[in-house]
């Protein structure tokens, strides 16, 4: 059974909604069903390519991969800075 519970929304971007439980320090990162399930992908083929020792197709999708979670945390880091929030860690991407 679910519960509802409150939260502070500091962004709705599409795949990337920022928000904060109340009584939480640090708010998090939504990210949509379907795109964890490309990143898991990603990540398979990632495997496989390392496995059969491809290492250009190695580097092209963990570049691919990379740049996804750079666009995630730049945004967060972005979202955060305008609220006027700490970061939860200490070395900020951008």
């Amino acid at each position: 059974m679910s519960e509802a519970k409150e939260f502070e929304l500091l962004s709705d971007a599409s795949n990337a909604v920022v928000a904060r439980y109340l009584g939480r320090n640090f708010p998090g990162l939504l990210i949509q069903g379907d795109t964890l399930r490309i990143i898991l992908d990603e990540i398979e083929e990632l495997k496989e390519e390392a496995i059969a020792g491809d290492l250009e197709a190695v580097q092209e999708i963990s570049d691919v991969l990379r740049e996804k979670f750079v666009e995630f945390l730049t945004h967060y880091e972005k979202v955060l800075e305008e609220h006027g929030c700490e970061l939860p860690y200490v070395n900020p991407v951008r």
